[in-house]
């Protein structure tokens, strides 16, 4: 079965598809346009100052494009990469400011600075614009003199400082909105699996009820019978008979649904792994779930669950896969569950707390933890438990 997505979500402020990133790229074409209108009313001669700036209105887009391919760091070499592609947007837009003078050009630091809002503390990114700003005054004082300069750095810093703000903000409010997801996916799980669980318990309460009492008591009323019949009762013994063999039907179709009851022992994990799916439209998950795979009680159950749930975070956080696959079976005398991915793993990782916690999870139970690298790529996490009774497994 596939977990469909019910929502579309996207994320605003990275990728270079991204809503935020289409506006950066119309922007960018907009600014790009003054020194084509320049050259086409004769304003501007072809010269090695005019081929810089070009230069650097292009390095700022490359870069940036670059920036937005990286995705969210996941490390703190992933940060200091994107810190360093930021970087190198400053020189080049304050080139392409030099060389094309006012105008539009000062726009290509506004990029920047919803870009550095989102990489750098909020003094850091503050002192970071303000540094960058510095030299484009100075160019813009030696064009225009003090007082039309400091009213354009007002200008195009008020700007900066809106266009930082709102992308902080959405970075936020996705970040914000990508917990209260996953809490809400924890919860939804969670309550059916101790919907399930109660089911489950139900069901072994009157498979017990029914073989203890009415089997106990058919049978009684069988050997009664029988007494009867060979004591020379008043009853005929035709009529002992026939509630000899009404008993031993009665008796066989208890222990009928005694046995169907048995066969539905466990709890079944297929909702609470289906809720546990955050509504995603990109990695796409698919839930692959053996209709016999039960755990046999609540214990195994809460761990096969936290292990596709840390499984599930692990590979949205940081594979950059575009499929991710959970799959339930009975394996061996037992049930396993993987979580596995065709993202950009090249080794496995070094087990964190999650994986740690996991591991001595199963292990309390009995069961083992896996981890390495999927046959197409990416990781693939493996859970395993044996099949013991509920009686067997603490709760």
């Amino acid at each position: 079965m596939e977990q469909a997505p019910p929502t579309l979500r996207a994320n605003h402020w990275s990728g270079p598809f991204a809503p935020l990133s289409l506006v950066v790229y119309v922007t960018w074409i907009a600014i790009a346009l003054q020194p084509w209108l320049d050259w086409q009313h004769g304003r501007l001669h072809g010269s090695g100052v005019t081929a810089a700036g070009l230069l650097g209105m292009i390095a700022v887009l490359v870069l940036y494009i670059l920036r937005s391919r990286c995705g969210p760091p996941d490390s703190d070499a992933d940060l200091a990469r994107l810190r360093i592609l930021v970087l190198l947007q400053i020189p080049a837009a304050l080139l392409a400011c030099y060389a094309f003078g006012g105008g539009t050009m000062p726009i290509l630091l506004i990029i920047v600075a919803a870009q550095v809002s989102v990489l750098y503390p909020p003094r850091a990114a503050l002192a970071l614009v303000l540094l960058a700003n510095l030299p484009l005054f100075l160019m813009l004082q030696q064009r225009w003199g003090w007082a039309d300069a400091a009213a354009s750095m007002l200008s195009f810093g008020a700007f900066q400082t809106f266009a930082a703000m709102m992308t902080a903000y959405a970075k936020s409010a996705e970040e914000s909105r990508d917990v209260a997801v996953r809490i809400n996916s924890e919860l939804l799980a969670t309550r059916r699996l101790l919907l399930e669980s109660t089911r489950s318990e139900e069901r072994l309460r009157l498979s017990r009820e029914l073989h203890d009492v009415v089997g106990h008591k058919l049978t009684a009323l069988k050997l009664q019978l029988r007494l009867q019949a060979r004591q020379g009762a008043e009853m005929s013994v035709q009529t002992i008979a026939e509630c000899e063999r009404l008993a031993d039907e009665l008796l066989t179709d208890v222990r009928g649904v005694v046995s169907a009851l048995r066969e539905h022992d466990g709890i079944d994990l297929q909702q609470a792994l289906a809720a546990l799916v955050p509504a995603l439209p990109h990695p796409r998950v698919r839930l692959e779930l053996a209709p016999e795979a039960r755990a046999a009680g609540v214990a195994q159950a809460q761990a096969l669950l936290r292990c596709a749930q840390e499984g599930l975070t692990n590979a949205l956080r940081h594979s950059g896969a575009s499929q991710i696959v959970i799959r339930l079976a009975a394996d061996a005398g037992g049930i396993a569950l993987s979580v596995e991915d065709d993202g950009r793993a090249q080794q496995a990782p070094l087990p964190g707390n999650g994986l740690r916690g996991m591991r001595e999870r199963l292990e309390a139970l009995g069961g083992r933890l896996e981890l390495g690298l999927a046959d197409g790529g990416g990781l693939r996490l493996r859970a395993w438990l044996p099949q013991a009774s509920p009686a067997e497994l603490p709760a």
